[in-house]
């Protein structure tokens, strides 16, 4: 009897620690788990932030933006973004004007005579978020092409900063400064300049105060 005893005593105690280690098996099973969702939560919601910094990284206060018919105004408006930084976008026409400066003449002074507003391709997005804008173009019958009127009337300047830049044969900047003026009296256009050097650039951008 004592040796039946000793014998179901021992399968007892068996039983009972191999249920204990099952028991804290499962338990550290369950520790483990929880801790790989509250990681994986965490690791989920540090995409999401990092994603929401990375857009708002891309969106610039700062735009350059120009009509370039030959290449000229082209030329300034990249040089002038080394300086400024920000986003180059170049406005082009749905209908293309006819190569060379002498051939787009003739339907630059039909276009002033009409008032018209040429079509632009495209939109720019996020443009609320640009607080400073230089805007190039070249001189074409002494005063801005009229897409650049197209594109005036197209986003609302108030409250920016508009910047011109031109480029001319001869004729001044003056004219097209008034009347973009007209075109944005909400904005704060400043000086211009008609760039004939693109070492004219830095020192004009440091005497308006825009760069250091």
């Amino acid at each position: 009897m004592i040796k039946c005893f000793e014998k179901a005593t021992k399968k007892t105690i068996i039983l009972a620690i191999l249920c204990i280690s099952v028991l804290l098996l499962l338990g550290a099973c369950g520790e483990n788990s929880g801790g790989s969702e509250d990681a994986t939560d965490e690791t989920t919601a540090a995409t999401e932030e990092q994603t929401t910094t990375e857009v708002a990284a891309q969106v610039s206060d700062t735009l350059v933006v120009y009509f370039s018919h030959t290449g000229n105004t082209k030329a300034v408006a990249e040089k002038l973004h080394e300086f400024v930084g920000g986003d180059l976008i170049e406005i082009e026409p749905v209908n293309a004007y006819p190569e060379g400066y002498d051939a787009a003449l003739d339907p630059a002074k039909q276009e002033q005579r009409e008032n018209a507003r040429p079509e632009i391709k495209g939109t720019i997005e996020h443009f609320d978020s640009y607080e400073t804008i230089y805007l190039g173009y070249p001189i074409w019958w002494g005063t801005t092409p009229m897409i650049i009127n197209t594109f005036l009337e197209s986003y609302d300047f108030s409250g920016k900063t508009v910047v011109p830049f031109a480029t001319s044969g001869g004729t001044g900047i003056a004219q097209s400064i008034e009347d973009i003026r007209s075109e944005v009296p909400d904005a704060d256009v400043r000086d211009g300049l008609l760039v004939r050097d693109n070492d004219e650039i830095e020192p004009w951008l440091k005497n308006l105060g825009l760069i250091e």
